[in-house]
């Protein structure tokens, strides 16, 4: 079966500055494509995703995963970055700089460590709107304790941008170690109800117990996800390398694959990769047009 991740990272803290992993030692080291090949079960192609460098850094990441896009044995064949997009319409020249960039296909602005006021911030709804009317996939990193927000900022988003196209990264990083399911299933259904988000399944090792988890506690979660968006609207990601702290690679892959199993042929490949290029790989027309309010 052939694999398009939708969800990876890489990483050398030599080349850029990551702060955040210096209270992860086990990560705080280059994971680069070479690595990434040697993985059991490894991918054929994979979407890059920012992982939080500097924020001055940040287009030196775009440059420096696209030199490595040009040896690496994995396909790197999409680039999902980083802008700032609380600066609000200021942003709009630096997102037609992505958009002169090999293989950025989406931004990410991650939410999950941010205030719920950000949700509602001018400036970050306008930087959210400009990069959706740009056309780049707009991938959501928040945690199950702000879906209700996400929500309510998506509704803006697509009464001004109905053409939008995004993406909610882990599933939106249910609380699986406390067992909070109720209150993540509602929230996650009424996400649904927007045809133009689509959900990753990805991130569930390190939202459950890193050591311990069993597939058969992450099953029920999994297939939850993909009954409420659908297979055509679930993406496989494997997020690596911080999945290395929970189980690794391989062992979560199969989890997803050994959930999916019950699915048509098609719905599996759908999962596994085609989706990821149908929404990230497959040009879009560009700038998509606002709606007045």
């Amino acid at each position: 079966m052939s694999t398009l991740d939708s969800h990876l990272h890489l990483w050398d803290p030599r080349m850029l500055r990551y702060d955040w992993l210096r209270e992860l030692p086990a990560l705080n080291r280059p994971f680069l494509p070479a690595r990434l090949a040697e993985l059991a079960q490894s991918p054929d192609a994979a979407i890059v995703v920012q992982a939080d460098c500097a924020t001055q850094q940040a287009l030196l990441e775009v440059e420096w995963i696209n030199q490595l896009a040009k040896t690496s044995a994995i396909k790197l064949a999409g680039i999902v970055a980083w802008a700032p997009l609380e600066t609000g319409n200021a942003v709009a020249p630096y997102l037609r700089h992505l958009r002169e960039l090999p293989r950025v296909v989406g931004i990410r602005r991650s939410l999950q460590n941010e205030p719920l006021e950000l949700f509602y911030h001018a400036g970050y709804r306008d930087g959210l709107l400009a990069a959706a009317c740009e056309g780049f996939v707009l991938d959501m990193c928040v945690r199950a304790s702000q879906l209700t927000a996400l929500h309510d900022l998506l509704t803006w988003l697509f009464q001004r941008a109905p053409e939008a196209q995004v993406v909610l990264d882990h599933m939106g990083k249910p609380a699986i170690a406390d067992n909070q399911w109720q209150t993540w299933q509602n929230a996650l259904t009424a996400l649904a109800a927007y045809p133009q988000l689509a959900c990753k399944i990805s991130g569930l090792p390190t939202e459950a117990d890193w050591q311990n988890w069993q597939p058969e506690q992450l099953l029920p979660w999994i297939q939850q996800a993909i009954t409420t968006f659908g297979p055509q609207r679930c993406l496989f990601g494997g997020d690596w390398p911080v999945v290395e702290l929970a189980g690794g690679y391989a062992r979560w892959k199969t989890c997803v694959t050994d959930a999916i199993a019950h699915l048509s042929c098609e719905e599996i490949n759908a999962v596994m990769g085609d989706n990821a290029h149908r929404i990230y790989l497959t040009p879009s027309g560009g700038e998509i047009n606002r709606t007045k309010g």
